[in-house]
């Protein structure tokens, strides 16, 4: 039964981005070419490429398994407004992470988008894609209130680059973001998330956001970023932590008051993805062997050694056990 689900899991992902990518080659560049009007010259070739080949399927295919946990699939409306959040995600996040913004401004702008004065291509489209969301959110005051908790929660996390930060405020600071963030999507839908759900969506964008930092480790590092998975002492431990955290989610799930068969989709399709960084944790376990009871001297390592390739066959099988272990426990 577990193969069948995956099959059927994997089926519905490919068949989603295949509809996404149709959709997004039409739709994105309209979009910012008649957002960018006093800024003709546009966005800059690395945050629309982000925007492509990312957010603009991440956030879209977040929102339809959100969707899936309704028993339904996004309607025309919420595929737009999914889109549009993926075309302004990373430029927020670039406002916040890059210190282009104060927080001060960055609140102006996206809490009183309409007054803005904006005076740039990435300020327009964020002004007026959220003076458009006030207007076409079936929950505008969830959203803008969710909004400014991720954002906050994106400011906090410039104690990354504090070398003093510890390892548990480092764990905390990506949970928060990355929970925050996942609630935040579901108000882009027609249905109003219940406390119980929005609880549950925290939780796991939370480990996500860890699963993000495991294979990030070397990037992270490059950019002067510390997260608790480039500081760890023990992978091993911090394996048996993550596991637990996915199973926590996976059980939040399975309580909700929704059919069985709508939460066990959702559940699957994140544990999918959450089996990942279990086999990254292993690989970053072979080489802490190396450098036992240490944080691993990251910039003394060989790059290729801290990457995980899931295009590795024998990768992808371990992620379909790992998942198996995370889901069926």
């Amino acid at each position: 039964m577990y193969w069948f689900k995956i099959f059927k899991t994997a089926l519905f992902t490919k068949r989603f981005f295949s509809k996404q990518n149709a959709y997004n080659t039409t739709f994105i560049d309209q979009f910012i070419q008649s957002n960018n009007i006093d800024f003709p010259g546009g966005l800059n070739e690395t945050v629309v490429k982000k925007i492509k080949q990312y957010y603009c399927l991440g956030v879209p295919v977040t929102c339809e398994v959100y969707s899936l946990i309704h028993g339904r699939s996004m309607n025309a409306g919420e595929q737009s407004l999914a889109t549009q959040m993926g075309i302004i995600t990373p430029i927020i996040d670039d406002f916040t992470d890059d210190g282009i913004l104060s927080p001060t401004v960055l609140n102006h702008l996206t809490q009183f988008p309409e007054t803005f004065p904006y005076n740039s291509a990435e300020t327009e489209i964020v002004a007026k894609t959220l003076t458009g969301f006030k207007k076409e959110l079936s929950f505008p005051e969830g959203f803008f209130s969710e909004l400014k908790e991720t954002i906050d929660a994106q400011h906090w996390s410039i104690q990354q680059m504090n070398i003093s930060t510890t390892e548990d405020e480092l764990l905390k600071i990506s949970l928060h973001k990355g929970g925050k963030s996942h609630v935040l999507f579901h108000y882009l839908l027609d249905v109003e998330p219940s406390k119980e759900l929005v609880g549950c969506l925290y939780s796991m964008g939370g480990v996500l956001q860890i699963c993000n930092d495991i294979f990030d480790v070397y990037k992270d590092y490059q950019s002067g970023i510390r997260t608790y998975a480039n500081t760890c002492t023990d992978y091993i431990a911090f394996e048996k932590w993550y596991i637990n955290a996915c199973r926590d989610f996976c059980s939040k799930a399975r309580t909700l008051n929704y059919p069985k068969k709508n939460t066990e989709r959702y559940i699957l399709f994140f544990a999918a993805i959450l089996g990942r960084g279990v086999v990254a944790l292993k690989q970053l376990q072979q080489v802490q062997s190396l450098y036992p009871n240490q944080a691993l001297p990251i910039g003394k390592i060989e790059r290729k050694a801290l990457i995980c390739d899931m295009e590795n066959p024998a990768n992808l099988l371990k992620t379909l056990r790992y998942t198996e272990d995370i889901y069926s426990y």
